[in-house]
């Protein structure tokens, strides 16, 4: 008996919406930065409205809201992060706005005693596989219709030969032309993965932005670079490297190698996503390394 009725029902909204079917509304996925929102973008594709707060060639350190991005944040389904010590803006943003500052942090600070923790944890493939399977269970959480795991066992497949090639390449190098000098203390989980090392950095503080350091400290860089014949000094893309051009100047090296591990690059720029930004830092810091 209902039959009839459901009919009745079908026929008024295929005329209501012209035989098309009612659009959903997509759920607002809010990102912190361009690392993770091209994650989002491939695990969730077209079935999410996707808001990046900072842009292509832009870091975390330092960074301010602005009310639109304040106003993007209340509306979203999900938020999502690397950590509070990267984003502590995002943090403060949660605290003061309870109802709305739920975030789901991808690699939350661990607990380290008596040291800084790293949170750079985006340049590790090992780190990136178990961090996007959570940001592909919480997107199936918010709108259990978007089927993530497809896509997420794909970009595994993408994930795994990155590291591959880049395994290949830095385990040829012999071990006295596996060190190098980072402008700040960002290369270490790369660092550790691939068997490289980085006795020291330029900037003594975690921030990339930070003041150049004293006389006293220039002086004891050199010592290092001339003690234990290190070859390469990294300087953060973007960032000023003067100082990093008069140590290698005086150290008698070759000039800093400006790497982007920090962000990826605005689209259609060798890289603008994960797997380029890796392969193409990766790449030309093995050739920097290997002395070509």
């Amino acid at each position: 008996m209902f039959r009839p009725l459901l009919s009745l029902l079908l026929l008024a909204t295929v005329f209501l919406t012209g035989g098309k079917a009612i659009a959903r509304d997509k759920p607002v996925i809010v990102t912190s930065f361009s690392v993770i929102g091209d994650w989002t973008q491939v695990i969730a594709g077209k079935e999410v409205e996707l808001v990046n707060i900072i842009p292509p060639k832009s870091e975390a350190h330092g960074f301010q809201l602005s009310p639109s991005h304040a106003k993007s944040l209340r509306k979203a389904a999900l938020v999502v992060a690397m950590n509070p010590e990267l984003e502590p803006w995002l943090e403060a943003w949660a605290k003061a706005n309870p109802d709305h500052g739920k975030i789901l942090w991808l690699y939350p600070t661990p607990e380290t005693a008596g040291q800084a923790a790293d949170p750079h944890a985006w340049i590790s493939p090992p780190e990136v596989v178990a961090m996007t399977k959570k940001l592909a269970e919480a997107i199936r959480s918010i709108d259990p219709s978007i089927d993530t795991q497809i896509t997420y066992n794909q970009y595994l497949k993408e994930i795994n030969q990155v590291d591959s090639e880049l395994r290949s390449l830095f385990t040829k190098l012999p071990p006295d032309q596996r060190a190098l000098i980072s402008q700040h203390a960002n290369l270490g989980f790369f660092a550790r993965h691939y068997g490289l090392k980085v006795p020291g950095t330029l900037l003594l503080s975690g921030a990339a932005e930070s003041a150049d350091p004293s006389a006293r400290h220039f002086s004891e860089l050199l010592s290092l670079i001339r003690r234990e014949k290190i070859r390469v000094v990294v300087s953060d893309d973007g960032q000023n490297d003067a100082f990093a051009r008069r140590l290698t100047e005086d150290a008698g090296i070759p000039p800093p190698l400006a790497l982007s591990f920090e962000y990826l690059q605005p689209a259609g720029q060798p890289g603008d996503s994960w797997t380029s930004m890796m392969l193409n830092n990766g790449r030309r810091l093995h050739q920097a390394l290997s002395g070509r």
